[in-house]
């Protein structure tokens, strides 16, 4: 087989088509810097505060969370009906219910502040 040669004068590029390529490659750089602030700009809008995120999140799940609304409805109003029937268990009622709500609270605030702590780069797991 014969190797095809190309002469010097081919190989060389001429000083106009390299300004041009130089050109394009300045145009190129420009345009993919462009496309990254963009994008970190985008970023940067998506991050909300936690509150709006939740609401906004709740306000997506909305369907999932209904049914647990109308069952608050009727726990709700059995217990008011237990408690209008059986006044001696009121007071025993209304203790588990606020230790429930109290164990509820913790969780979330708990759940609240991890949140914020990984919004922020600052949560740090035991196990890294």
């Amino acid at each position: 087989m014969s190797e095809v040669q190309l002469s010097p004068l081919q190989n060389t590029v001429s000083s106009a088509e390299e300004s041009d390529e130089n050109a394009l490659l300045r145009e190129n750089i420009a345009a993919l810097v462009l496309i990254k602030n963009e994008n970190i700009a985008q970023f940067s809008q998506e991050k909300m505060n936690i509150t709006s995120a939740l609401i906004e999140q709740k306000w997506h799940n909305r369907h999932q969370v209904y049914p647990y609304r109308v069952k608050e409805e009727i726990y709700g109003t059995v217990l008011n009906e237990i408690m209008t029937r059986k006044p001696h268990l009121k007071n025993e009622i209304l203790a588990r219910l606020e230790a429930v709500y109290q164990t509820l609270r913790n969780e979330e605030s708990q759940t609240l502040s991890r949140t914020r702590a990984l919004v922020e780069n600052g949560y740090k797991t035991p196990h890294l």
